[in-house]
């Protein structure tokens, strides 16, 4: 690009003009835009001519900011707070900023980003939020474009108990790069208490925008984690001991199922629910899991250490601080690399055989079959700090004010020659009992959500402990004497014994705010009956309710659960809209992209 005839115009001497042109002439489209901010913020600075020669100091010296465009992509929405944390940072620190969830953003308008952050959780099997995924899909293919102008970083939310850890935010990272995106800060991984590192990811990525522009970080701009401290006192990082007040086991004699309902107490704690929320509950290790550890590392547990926790005894922190069970991939790895175990590594570099391996193990297993001489700093060291589970919540506050109602599949089963458990729901179970307290903290959920407008019908579909968050929805249209329909799915493997909150459902549907329920119970004839089935056998009814304008709600087991649910789904959208497969998935992708198809999968 030779531009030395409009330069030659402007106020620039010959040498000047020539300096110029050979300047510009090798900078793309981006490039330029930035340069023009920048040297706008420069003549702004610069000192000004007065009439008669002479110059005037600048009143103010202010570069203009490239603007800072923030995509999200979240399943729960904790990548939507994140985003909208940073951007109301980056506004302090005068960054003109946008905040888009990816299912709006433009993809036209990528080629006219400079500074991109991008936040994205990890959904299901290692893929992308729902709303993520055109986006995703479109950075991926062949139409995806040039973008050595734009500079970029990168925040991964994840659960490192699941081998595809930020599976979405490691794809996200590399397709930016192999496109020519110039990464300013480093992509960061986060765990489930992704707070801390969130934050400091924060600080590293708007401390790189500064340095791109005149702009000073402002001392004032901190993370809103902070003021939400002050607000509520009890958060992932400081939960709430609340008070078991009532635990009651739903199945019937006989059942080969052990489901609890926990009624906790929150009171003093001002911490506030909605219906679709979770609730993050801290489990301990089994003091025989404990004690099986200590004797395979011939440790006494009376070993002082320093965890992330504090000093405490090496059995203190085994109990309360570590995870012991099940085996994650986090802990191999570390366990892999302390021992150099050519076995453990040679499982580790083939995905499908870490799956294999990991399935059924826990710590102890690991200990047994690959010895080592452990002090007590190097079992901390390789084991995952103990994460909480998250409970959808089974009840609305509105309706029982300063309690919150857990509903918890208990988890046992044998593998390796021993009997093993599920960390939270076994303490649930076995270790906590009535007035004893366990450490609580609310997880708000904004993609999980009752419709704004109270008239507008909801089809509910929720298998055994899928259930808990529709009791929620209906205990608040209940209080809140919403009119709008409602139609639940409920499934579990035996009429007479795993019914849950079956008078429940029956007087809600005789008092008129459940309007229809259909239910199916797999063990209960030969053939077995799911909740699919159900939808199949009621499509037509179904199909009309979601032309009506119903929102479509599933919660419950992810890996065949929900994506038979999805596929009957569709099956129900072609045969009754008489339309072809291609035509069924726009329609479901539709339903998705307007929050009218909600999921709570796990």
């Amino acid at each position: 690009m030779d531009l030395m005839k409009g330069l030659a115009r402007g106020p620039f001497s010959d040498k000047q003009a020539a300096q110029l042109n050979e300047a510009l002439s090798g900078l793309d489209s981006g490039q330029l835009q930035w340069l023009c901010g920048y040297v706008t913020g420069v003549s702004q600075a610069a000192p000004a001519a007065a009439d008669d020669g002479t110059t005037v100091p600048a009143v103010a010296a202010v570069a203009e900011t490239p603007k800072l465009q923030i995509l999200y992509g979240s399943h729960t929405g904790n990548s939507e707070a994140l985003a909208n944390n940073l951007a109301k940072r980056a506004k302090a620190q005068g960054v003109e900023t946008e905040v888009s969830d990816m299912a709006t953003f433009k993809t036209r308008d990528l080629k006219k980003l400079t500074n991109l952050a991008v936040l994205v959780s990890t959904h299901g099997i290692g893929e992308p939020p729902v709303q993520a995924e055109d986006f995703y899909n479109f950075l991926h293919s062949k139409k995806a474009p040039d973008l050595s102008h734009v500079n970029f970083s990168v925040l991964a939310l994840g659960d490192s108990s699941y081998v595809d850890f930020c599976q979405t935010g490691k794809a996200f990272d590399a397709a930016f790069e192999k496109l020519g995106a110039q990464r300013i800060s480093p992509r960061v991984d986060c765990d489930v208490d992704f707070e801390d590192l969130a934050e400091a990811w924060q600080d590293s990525f708007l401390q790189k925008i500064s340095q791109t522009s005149s702009v000073a970080p402002a001392a004032e701009a901190s993370s809103d984690n902070a003021a939400e401290a002050v607000q509520t006192a009890y958060s992932r990082k400081n939960p709430f001991e609340a008070t078991i007040l009532e635990k009651i086991n739903l199945n019937g004699k006989g059942s080969s199922k052990e489901t609890i309902h926990l009624e906790l107490s929150l009171e003093g704690s001002g911490l506030q629910y909605e219906p679709g929320d979770a609730l993050g509950v801290y489990g301990t290790n089994s003091p025989s899991l404990i004690e099986g550890v200590l004797q395979a590392t011939n440790l006494s547990g009376d070993e002082v250490v320093q965890g992330h926790n504090g000093e405490k005894t090496l059995a203190e922190a085994l109990t309360y601080d570590y995870e012991l069970s099940p085996l994650s991939r986090v802990t191999l790895t570390s366990y892999a690399e302390l021992t150099e175990s050519i076995k453990l590594k040679g499982i580790l570099a083939d995905n499908d055989k870490m799956l294999e391996y990991l399935h059924g193990r826990d710590i102890l297993d690991l200990l047994n079959e690959e010895p080592y001489t452990l002090k007590p700093s190097d079992m901390l060291s390789v084991l995952r700090k103990n994460m909480p589970r998250m409970y959808s919540i089974a009840s609305a506050q509105a309706a029982v004010e300063d309690e919150v109602h857990l509903l918890v599949s208990v988890v046992r089963y044998q593998a390796y020659g021993r009997n093993k458990e599920g960390l939270c729901s076994a303490t649930l179970a076995d270790r906590f009992k009535v007035d004893d307290k366990v450490k609580v903290f609310v997880d708000k959920n904004t993609r999980f959500k009752l419709p704004k407008d109270a008239a507008t019908p909801v089809i509910m579909v929720g298998p055994g402990t899928g259930v808990a968050p529709f009791r929620a929805f209906m205990q608040h249209r209940e209080v809140e004497e919403h009119t709008g329909k409602s139609w639940l799915f409920f499934g579990d493997r035996n009429f007479t014994t795993d019914f849950l909150y079956q008078t429940e459902w029956q007087q809600y549907l005789k008092e008129g705010v459940l309007t229809k329920a259909d239910v199916a119970f797999s063990r209960d004839q030969e053939q077995k009956h799911y909740v699919q089935h159900r939808m199949l056998e009621n499509g037509k009814e179904l199909y009309n309710w979601l032309e009506s304008g119903a929102h479509f709600y599933v919660c419950g087991e992810a890996k065949r659960m929900a994506k038979d649910v999805h596929h009957t789904l569709k099956e129900i959208i072609e045969q009754h809209g008489g339309v072809t497969p291609e035509k069924a998935e726009e329609y479901i992708k539709h339903l998705q992209i307007a929050n009218r198809y909600q999921t709570d999968i796990y």
